[in-house]
């Protein structure tokens, strides 16, 4: 679940020779993608809650959302109210927390050096808390914001580079 990354990764998935079932059929797993441009965190809870309403309960859940919302709020407690709300309605499911990438260029803000401070704030307390709860962390390699070739034009999203 989650914004743009999710979404245009499905998108490249499509395209690929595993499909958007990233080859998995094999191992009786099913990939559901269920993605909104420009989501953000509070877009979680009624989504998850939709989809629950729809579909059995998932085995995993993975989430990259929130870059989105930190220029515009306190990340931190909604993020660990709303990964403890889809263990109440799923408590044997497990959640993937996906790092916040870093961009070059941040929505709504002249000041993006603190809103990349907070990315990593947000990314370490979620890591942790991830942890003690037993759930699992996507860390990345180091993705530098002024490396222009992996975003596209706007400075938000990444670019399609080849695998």
């Amino acid at each position: 679940m989650g914004s743009s990354i999710p979404h245009w990764a499905g998108v490249t998935a499509a395209s690929r020779s595993g499909g958007n079932n990233l080859n998995l059929n094999r191992l009786g797993v099913q990939v559901k993608w269920i993605t909104k441009s420009g989501m953000k965190w509070k877009d979680l809870d009624s989504s998850f809650e939709c989809e629950m309403k729809k579909w059995p309960a998932p085995n995993y859940i993975f989430i990259h959302l929130d870059a989105n919302d930190l220029v515009l709020m306190k990340s931190k407690e909604n993020i660990k109210c709303s990964i403890l709300r889809i263990k109440v309605f799923a408590p044997d499911i497990k959640i993937i927390w996906s790092d916040i990438l870093p961009r070059p260029y941040w929505h709504g803000t002249l000041r993006p050096k603190l809103v990349e401070i907070a990315r990593k704030r947000v990314n370490c307390t979620v890591r942790s808390f991830m942890k003690i709860e037993g759930q699992y962390i996507l860390r990345y390699p180091p993705i530098k914001a002024s490396e222009s070739n992996l975003f596209r034009h706007d400075g938000t999203h990444l670019s399609q580079l080849p695998s």
